[in-house]
């Protein structure tokens, strides 16, 4: 079978296998870099990026969306299944830290291998 631009299925399929088998195989070699704790600098990344999705910037900013959406909805200008996909949206933002502290990501602000968590 083959796609408009003349790639078969198969084909993509070869690349996206070969994809993850290099991203696994780069997770076993440098598990530093994939755990990113938060003492490296792609952990302090992570991190200073949770902080803006859940501090005051993040929450002015659902805030905002909410709002626009829902007057949106009373006006009927939007569908009632893209004002649930915002609030859920919402929601998994603002509640991932719960969410992964109760699957035992975090106990106490530490992470499994004795690191300082980002909160």
């Amino acid at each position: 079978m083959t796609t408009t631009n003349g790639a078969t299925a198969s084909g993509r399929l070869g690349w996206r296998v070969c994809g993850a088998f290099l991203l696994s195989t780069v997770c076993i070699i440098m598990p530093e870099v994939v755990l990113a704790g938060a003492n490296t600098p792609l952990g302090n990344v992570l991190c200073t990026t949770q902080g803006w999705f859940t501090g005051n910037v993040g929450k002015g900013l659902a805030t905002i969306c909410v709002t626009t959406i829902g007057v949106l909805q009373l006006l009927g200008k939007r569908k009632r299944t893209s004002s649930i996909r915002v609030a859920v949206g919402v929601a998994i933002i603002f509640g991932a830290a719960g969410v992964i502290n109760m699957m035992g990501g975090g106990v106490n602000g530490l992470t499994n291998t004795g690191q300082q968590n980002c909160t």
